[in-house]
């Protein structure tokens, strides 16, 4: 297994666009919370090129104002490596962050495709579904308890 680094944005961003806007009429996949002072890009590299990726930083969830979170957002991992637990591992190191940051959640809007990963990974989805305003997908809030 490969092990889970930190990357710049750069570093993560055209594996972003190929994974996340596949199929969307959205090219980019620049986010505001780039460039909050404590976001972390995790991801797995293979032959120097990152396979894998995930974007943590804290932010209250809609859904528990009040509560220390930190939302994840940005996973991704290449469509032929998927199913093979680079996405665990990203979940893994995210949830160690999530700790050492004192968060009492992580929370992500997740695609309702992607569901079946998140739940295997321990999160719950929350609230109602609603359709993301980049991709045009239907997605959920997810919530792990840290």
């Amino acid at each position: 297994m490969s092990s889970v680094e930190t990357f710049s944005l750069d570093d993560i961003m055209a594996l972003r666009v190929r994974v996340l806007r596949k199929g969307t009429p959205v090219t980019h996949a620049q986010y505001p919370e780039d460039s909050y002072a404590d976001v972390v890009h995790f991801g797995i590299a293979r032959d120097g090129d990152v396979v894998a990726t995930s974007t943590w930083f804290s932010k209250e969830c809609p859904l528990q104002p009040g509560v220390p979170a930190i939302q994840l957002k940005g996973m991704a991992v290449d469509d032929h490596l998927q199913t093979g637990g680079l996405g665990r591992a990203l979940i893994d190191t995210g949830m160690e962050h999530a700790r050492a940051a004192s968060a009492h959640i992580v929370w992500a809007r997740a695609r309702d495709s992607a569901m079946g990963f998140y739940e295997r990974c321990g999160f719950v989805s929350v609230g109602d579904g609603f359709i993301d305003e980049p991709t045009g997908m239907p997605h959920h809030i997810v919530i792990r308890t840290v």
